[in-house]
């Protein structure tokens, strides 16, 4: 089993400040806010664009254009993966004397994976490697931008005449809100011979707010004229081979192809790089590079960065009813060292509940961050339904005292000396191993059902590398992070 599946990643989970449960790789800590975000907690921002084959970076505005589509790359039709251009050599006649002839070079596009060409489905053969290669037309597309276009106009009057109604009061009368798209307008003056009205146009005399509605009803067509199934699906044998599957047809909508001779190569699809912000404080959380070639980031605060790594190290036989010991291996992954404490979940809800009262009693109200966008708005967070409540199937019997964690050092496996643990002294019953920056925890716990998963919270000094803008002085904060262990299944 790897270590990056599922099942096993969602071993140990980390309750996220909005009450969703994570494992460590889902999480990013920010800094300034000093709690965990999860993926529902951030706001995501795209950065750029570019084609996952060739690494073209593109602008937005270019990608929306050509919709969101790479204009030199295409995907195989009959299996979707990339394709690729060949070259091959051609007889054609000679132009200096046409009895003779002569090679010529050609390319066509070919799948390496599924072994489909281009030339499957009769698509001519292009004298450059980058040339134009033959495409389908859509009979509808200028009838499909027209009503875009209607409705982009739409879009924007309702948009002015909300930000009018904003500042000026105005209300909307029946006869607009009645004709809200202005269809039954535009064919009732087409019947009577008039020019069309505007899409701002009113009886009240306002200012014209859109451009013109210039669209007509589609031309009806009977269903007389449409083309029946083919009687060949009663009498012949359906050849499978043949048929395109759902998957094949939903990659080209404009066309929907039944048949494998009508299924032309599609343009791939672009992707994006993007950066998520805290919601609650919109500093980055993460941030890559704007090259489309390189894998580093500018910024990224993922919480394994920040936040003691716990790892399920040794379980023993599990047997309900009886106490049971396990050791877990803890991670500390900053530069700094750490003293880490375990409390139980009720004591945790306890020491919240103090808090808030404390704050209540000295009328103290909670500090929002301002927003590093906007200093005027003040963003915040919607706290989801806590998935942690009755989550714990089993009783653990937490140890006391504290446990320092080292500070990470890469040099610390060519150092034969042992670990500095700073004046503070372990206790062998609860510290079974040290090693570096890791140490190994004993404790004990008693099943009381078939599945068994204990619960606790871990308390820990972090030290904010983030300066002031007042003070260079680092800040050290307590964290108090809840925790969920699955161990396993009991006897």
């Amino acid at each position: 089993m790897s270590p990056f599946d599922k099942e096993v990643l969602e071993r140990v989970l980390y309750r996220c400040s909005c009450g969703s449960k994570k494992p460590i790789s889902s999480l990013y800590f920010c800094r300034h806010c000093l709690d965990l975000r999860c993926g529902f907690c951030v706001s995501h921002e795209v950065d750029s664009h570019y084609c996952p084959n060739c690494m073209e970076n593109m602008p937005s505005a270019e990608a929306r254009l050509k919709k969101n589509r790479c204009a030199n790359c295409f995907d195989c039709p009959h299996c979707s993966h990339t394709l690729s251009t060949r070259a091959s050599s051609v007889s054609v006649p000679s132009q200096e004397d046409p009895s003779k002839t002569t090679a010529k070079k050609v390319y066509y596009l070919a799948c390496a994976f599924c072994r489909w060409t281009s030339r499957d489905i009769g698509l001519p053969d292009q004298n450059v490697a980058s040339g134009a290669w033959p495409e389908q037309t859509n009979p509808f597309s200028e009838r499909i931008s027209t009503l875009q276009e209607h409705y982009r106009g739409i879009a924007q009057r309702e948009k002015m005449e909300k930000e009018s109604r904003r500042f000026l009061g105005r209300k909307l009368s029946y006869l607009q809100l009645s004709d809200k798209f202005g269809l039954s307008s535009v064919v009732s003056r087409k019947r009577s011979g008039l020019s069309s009205l505007s899409l701002g146009a009113s009886l009240s005399g306002r200012e014209e707010l859109g451009r013109p509605v210039e669209v007509a009803p589609a031309d009806p067509v009977s269903l007389n004229e449409i083309i029946d199934l083919p009687t060949e699906l009663l009498s012949d044998p359906v050849d499978l081979f043949d048929v395109t599957t759902l998957d094949q047809r939903f990659a080209q909508l404009d066309f929907q192809p039944e048949n494998f001779k009508n299924i032309y190569p599609t343009h791939k699809h672009l992707m994006i790089k993007r950066s998520q912000r805290c919601r609650r404080c919109e500093h980055n959380l993460s941030k890559p590079e704007y090259n489309p070639t390189s894998i580093k980031f500018k910024i990224q605060l993922a919480a394994y960065y920040h936040v003691p790594d716990i790892i399920l190290y040794k379980i023993e036989n599990l047997i309900q009813g009886n106490v049971s010991k396990f050791i877990i291996k803890v991670v500390n992954p900053t530069n700094s060292g750490s003293v880490m404490e375990f409390v139980s979940l009720e004591r945790y809800k306890e020491m919240k509940e103090e808090e808030e009262r404390i704050k209540k009693e000295k009328g103290e109200t909670e500090e929002k961050p301002v927003s590093a966008i906007n200093p005027l708005r003040q963003p915040s967070i919607v706290e989801a339904t806590d998935q942690s409540i009755d989550l714990a199937t089993a009783e653990v019997i937490l140890p006391d005292g504290q446990v320092y964690l080292p500070p990470r050092d890469d040099a610390a496996e060519f150092d034969d000396g042992g670990v500095d643990l700073a004046g503070h002294v372990d206790n062998r019953d609860i510290v079974v191993w040290r090693k570096s920056n890791k140490v190994g925890i004993q404790m004990k716990v008693k099943p009381c059902q078939e599945r068994v998963v204990v619960g606790f919270a871990i308390q820990y000094q972090y030290t904010n590398t983030v300066f002031a803008l007042d003070s260079k002085e680092v800040h050290t904060a307590t964290l108090r992070v809840p925790v969920f262990l699955t161990l396993g299944e009991a006897k």
